[in-house]
């Protein structure tokens, strides 16, 4: 079942849910924006949504995941990922993607930054279909990503682009974009497709339809989220100052799904 609503849902971090050393992983923080432990509890097919910061020689050590699929798009630093069941191990460097695929036989992983600055991952985890039998570590590589210039003083990065085959689940597009004051990229989702917007740096105005009305203003570390819906919808994001973006579309998956009231 999918949401019908087209309103934008606008998260700011004081929404945020921080894990950190409390889960045994000193020197991790992920602030959760999708999952169980926020309100939004999937979009589309995201169940997880995670900004991660690593502080040097820090990480999370080795521990079980089954069935899902995780995207770690290293936003600044080096990340390196070692499955002791399955003996693969990789590495990821600043603007890389690595594609952690669990699989039905599922994965004992530990990712860790081994470097003396800080590291920072943004996260998406989702369902595969169809299930892989065994787990994989995939990436690509920052360099391999195609580069565009949509509009005047617009360079997007295409760091998953539509049509895609390297993934296992329903992320359709993921983009990078670097949007300089008063310029605009546009953003296209299909019938039912969900889509994510989140602000790394600088603030921006969602709009949409022929009258460009405006759907929310998101700042720095803010996510906009928008909920699968019947029609078409063509948004653009416009930039107020120097800005840089991360903006996905993605299959219906679960719709929205919020977390349920206590029957308490």
């Amino acid at each position: 079942m999918t949401a019908t609503a087209i309103e934008p849902l606008h998260l700011t971090p004081e929404g945020y849910h921080v894990i950190g050393p409390d889960v045994g992983a000193p020197g991790l923080w992920a602030r959760e924006s999708i999952g169980p432990f926020v309100e939004v509890q999937a979009v589309g097919p995201l169940v997880t949504v995670h900004d991660s910061r690593f502080d040097p020689d820090r990480g999370i050590g080795h521990h079980p995941h089954q069935r899902m699929e995780r995207l770690f798009y290293i936003l600044e630093g080096t990340v390196d990922h070692d499955d002791a069941l399955n003996s693969i191990t990789g590495h990821m460097g600043t603007g890389d993607l690595g594609i952690l695929t669990e699989g039905q036989r599922g994965m004992i992983h530990s990712e860790w930054n081994h470097s003396d600055g800080p590291a920072r991952a943004y996260i998406f985890v989702y369902p595969t279909d169809p299930l892989p039998p065994t787990a994989s570590f995939g990436t690509v590589r920052d360099g391999e990503a195609a580069r565009a210039r949509p509009a005047p003083g617009v360079v997007t990065k295409q760091v998953i682009e539509r049509g895609s085959r390297r993934l296992h689940g329903d992320v359709r597009e993921f983009n990078d974009s670097s949007i300089d004051e008063r310029a605009a990229v546009d953003m296209r989702l299909g019938p039912e497709e969900a889509g994510l917007v989140f602000v790394i740096d600088g603030t921006v105005t969602l709009q949409e339809g022929d009258e460009r009305a405006a759907m929310a203003d998101a700042e720095r570390e803010h996510t906009v989220l928008l909920p699968p819906a019947s029609a078409p919808r063509d948004l653009r994001l416009v930039a107020h100052e120097p800005s840089r973006v991360l903006h996905a579309v993605t299959g219906p998956g679960f719709g929205l799904r919020r977390r349920q009231p206590s029957s308490s």
